[in-house]
């Protein structure tokens, strides 16, 4: 319906007016009355009246002159004049405005329903006329940002001629859930009125692609976090770098396309940006031993904070949704062997389920994904390990007695429980009564003396069961320990082998 405000100073007038036109069927309502020109003025910039009716001589400004200063101020409507005989000199005036028509008094009620009516047709073709150039414009606007975003030279030029400020960024944004286009129209809202800001369309899904000119980085940042907290967090944003010509916008845009398409790794709950994407380490530490120590030890807050940087560790260039999930499949996996070995009383299986591994795999981001793991890893750390230790040199000799077979070192024990290497080492032996390493040997060689009595095993599987990789190492110690070789002792002690030989 086309909006119709009614400017008289005589109320029979406006009254006789709205009675008279029927203006349902010419598509039309009335939306306000004013009985002056100044007050006629007031009402077309605050109601937005698309036609407007007005007679030509009231208290205050004319019709004409309210019609002047309203197209002054950007009204885009159409105005009809009313007026008597006397007053039809004011008609060269009204031409000269674009006044749409000029009736006179007593006003004939087919001539102003035809004059309405013919106004609302001039209107709605004109609005038509404008929209259509309108999304002309759009469409070459946006295939030349796509072409810039893309490096095609043509549109690099052409944007260079017709935007020779420096300075840009691009961002990508869609939604962070299921639903397909769902904050399409709202992210076009909310940039209505910024500037500098060309939004296009990437697929028909409702991704959007944005171009910031001439914009502070830091701004940029600020005007996409508010975006993001405007929506509720029902947008994915991803940033790329800020760069300083044109041709470099193809290098910011492959980074934010790089961030998108690896939403499941970087999607965290805010804006990601470059700053996100971090150097892939040559040397990675053994995640899973460190965050199966932590648990041990029933150290959640430590076992956590690692698990935190080993997400981190998954988020770099290159990386794919794939790899990190399979990453973290595979540490929890590492682990749930780990506790096979050390955890006797209870099956693996229900503490690290399979329905959960299949959960895992369906986790939607990898920081969501992690913190299911952590979630599960702090259960199973309290199930296992809560109340197997009291104090802490307690908790650093059950360590050690479940752990001697690994590569142990007083600085790792020193790192795990959060000591200075030298403190712990003194400490430890005041509580032990023997250095760590002795303490250690006597661990592993008790071990040893055991497994060549009862098992039927080769003397290097005892020794690299036991924790010593190099067989002649073991021999030396063992001997040291016992006053023979390992192979007298299995040969004394236990069933022997007539095939192994000492070296």
């Amino acid at each position: 319906m086309l909006k119709v405000l009614l400017v008289d100073d005589e109320p029979n007038v406006r009254a006789g007016i709205k009675m008279m036109i029927p203006w349902v069927e010419i598509g039309c309502e009335v939306i306000g009355e004013a009985d002056d020109g100044d007050d006629g003025l007031n009402k077309i910039m605050t109601l937005h009246p698309d036609i407007v009716i007005a007679d030509i001589k009231m208290p205050g400004k004319t019709g004409i002159e309210m019609t002047e200063a309203a197209k002054a101020l950007g009204f885009k409507g159409k105005v009809i004049i009313l007026s008597g005989y006397s007053d039809f000199a004011y008609a060269k005036d009204a031409i000269q405005l674009g006044v749409e028509n000029f009736i006179l008094k007593p006003v004939d009620e087919d001539e102003l329903t035809e004059a309405i009516s013919t106004a609302g047709k001039k209107l709605t073709k004109e609005r038509e006329h404008s929209i259509r150039q309108q999304i002309g414009k759009e469409y070459i606007n946006e295939q030349m940002i796509m072409g810039v975003f893309f490096g095609n030279e043509e549109y690099v030029e052409r944007f260079e001629s017709e935007y020779d400020q420096l300075g840009f960024m691009t961002a990508i944004i869609a939604d962070a859930g299921d639903t397909q286009g769902a904050v399409y129209s709202d992210v076009r809202a909310f940039f209505d009125s910024v500037v500098n800001v060309d939004l296009i369309r990437i697929d028909i899904t409702g991704v959007q692609g944005i171009l910031f000119k001439s914009w502070n980085k830091n701004d940029v940042y600020a005007v996409l976090t508010r975006l993001y907290d405007t929506l509720g967090g029902k947008v994915y944003i991803a940033c790329g770098d800020y760069v300083l010509d044109a041709p470099s916008i193809r290098n910011s845009y492959a980074t934010a396309d790089h961030l998108y398409r690896s939403r499941f790794i970087y999607d965290s709950g805010r804006v990601v940006t470059t700053e996100d994407i971090h150097r892939r380490e040559e040397d990675t530490p053994d995640y899973p031993e460190r965050v199966y120590a932590f648990m041990e030890i029933n150290d959640k807050t430590k076992m956590c904070a690692l698990l935190d940087s080993f997400r981190s560790s998954l988020q770099f260039m290159g990386n794919t949704p794939e790899k990190a999930k399979v990453s973290c499949l595979t540490l929890v996996m590492d682990i749930r062997a780990r506790i096979v070995r050390s955890v006797t009383d209870r099956k693996p299986e229900t503490l690290i389920t399979d329905n959960f591994l299949k959960s895992l795999e369906e986790s939607p981001t990898l920081c969501e994904m992690v913190e299911n793991i952590k979630n599960v890893l702090c259960d199973v750390s309290d199930q296992c390990f809560a109340n197997s230790t009291r104090s802490n040199m307690e908790r650093v000799v059950q360590y050690i007695k479940t752990n001697y077979d690994r590569e142990l070192r007083l600085g790792t024990l020193a790192q795990i429980f959060g000591y200075n290497s030298a403190y712990l080492g003194k400490v430890f032996h005041q509580y032990t009564g023997e250095n760590f390493n002795n303490y250690l040997d006597n661990i592993r060689i008790t071990e040893a003396k055991r497994l060549l009595r009862d098992e039927d095993l080769k003397v290097k599987e005892v020794a690299r069961m036991v924790g010593y990789p190099n067989i002649n190492y073991f021999h030396n110690k063992f001997k040291e320990s016992t006053g023979m070789s390992p192979l007298s002792f299995k040969k004394q002690f236990g069933g022997g082998a007539a095939d192994e030989t000492e070296e």
